[in-house]
């Protein structure tokens, strides 16, 4: 398991020794409480039930930092909620994220819905934590902070407690992870610690996700790369389902990288993805491939037979020819040129991308022919 650090993961060093640590401190656990008097029976039972909880923190942060990263958002989201619920013993968890302004918004909620006081203290421990930096807040021991006593307060009469920590690295807040304790009490001080533990996993393995989703995506228009793509291709493949697959070229980009320069050409393609994103139906996938002779957008699309198909790319055409434009490059713009193939279980993916890419430089001749534009035969793609 080679982790480079360079890329923002966890060495194999790195992480040998967070388990090590993880590990002493199950033992030193261990032997603290073995060394305790009076109450034996009592002290033998926690610590039993605490080095379970010890070994499950090391079983879980392994499963983190190996799985996690190659996980897909929803997925990896879904593991830290599920294991932090049977880690700590709540009876919720909510992950929280925050976008590039600070703003937070819910992603993810596992388990029984709380009550509206114990909600209420959720978004108001977030808050504090997205504003101030704050790593580990619980209801049991509030901030002192207008209104938020009380809420405190009643949570506590309603025998619930919340604990919110959030999921920083490397200085970059990444969201809030929060848990809460239905009608059997607020978490103890080491419950809360324990979960604080296993934010620091959580954060890690989403910090190397995003790494590894940022490396998948193009540079220009955010949208999915080559890897995510051909992921999502093979995916489609494997399913026996009918699909088409298409190819969306510019008409005359190179003509506005040349004259105007390559940012003009960028800001087109920007927008023109955005109107092509605009244009898809809920399951269908779009984003940007460079190599196999040209530079182009390739869509998977939902239709399954060819009259479908061959309307859907007439709208396409239709539609991409009229996007909204930066006005200092509408005269420059020339519509887009789109071509597809249909798609089973039996087609290979190089055979599919061959037929899309031919039926779409057939169309790009074809548009120029009626542009008036002097049609340079292209070679077909083989």
């Amino acid at each position: 398991m080679k982790r480079s650090p360079d890329q923002g993961t966890l060495s194999d060093a790195d992480f040998d020794r967070l388990i090590r640590k993880l590990t002493a401190e199950v033992n030193r656990i261990t032997c603290d409480r073995r060394g305790q008097q009076g109450r034996l029976d009592l002290d033998s039972e926690r610590e039993t039930h605490h080095r379970s909880r010890m070994g499950a923190l090391v079983a879980y942060a392994y499963e983190l930092i190996d799985r996690g990263p190659e996980l897909e958002r929803e997925p990896l989201v879904t593991m830290i909620c599920e294991r932090v619920l049977a880690l700590v013993g709540a009876d919720a968890a909510v992950l929280w994220v925050s976008d590039e302004r600070g703003h937070s918004t819910a992603e993810r909620v596992c388990g029984i819905r709380p009550s509206a006081t114990a909600i209420a203290v959720e978004r108001a421990l977030v808050e504090l934590i997205a504003s101030e930096g704050s790593q580990l807040l619980n209801s049991s021991e509030a901030p002192l902070r207008p209104g938020l006593v009380k809420l405190c307060e009643k949570l506590e009469l309603e025998r619930s407690g919340t604990v919110c920590v959030g999921l920083q690295r490397q200085h970059e807040m990444l969201g809030v992870l929060c848990l809460h304790r239905v009608g059997a009490g607020p978490f103890e001080a080491w419950e809360a610690a324990d979960a604080e533990r296993f934010a620091s996993f959580a954060a890690l393995a989403l910090h190397q996700m995003a790494e590894r989703e940022r490396a998948e995506r193009d540079e220009v228009t955010g949208m999915p790369g080559r890897a995510l793509l051909l992921r999502a291709l093979d995916e489609r493949l494997a399913s026996g389902q009918p699909f088409a697959l298409a190819c969306v070229d510019f008409d005359g980009l190179k003509a506005v990288n040349d004259s105007l320069g390559y940012e003009a050409g960028n800001e087109l393609i920007r927008a023109v993805s955005a109107a092509i994103a605009g244009l898809l139906k809920q399951g269908e996938i779009v984003g940007r491939l460079h190599g196999r002779g040209g530079d182009e957008f390739v869509c998977l699309l939902g239709e399954r037979d060819q009259p479908s198909l061959e309307r859907r790319c007439q709208l396409l055409e239709a539609a991409l020819d009229r996007a909204a434009v930066p006005a200092a490059l509408a005269s420059s713009y020339l519509g887009v040129s789109v071509g597809a193939a249909l798609a089973n279980g039996s087609t290979p993916a190089g055979s599919l991308f061959t037929a899309a890419e031919n039926a779409m430089r057939e169309r790009k001749q074809e548009r120029r022919r009626s542009q008036g534009r002097s049609a340079t035969p292209l070679p077909a793609v083989r």
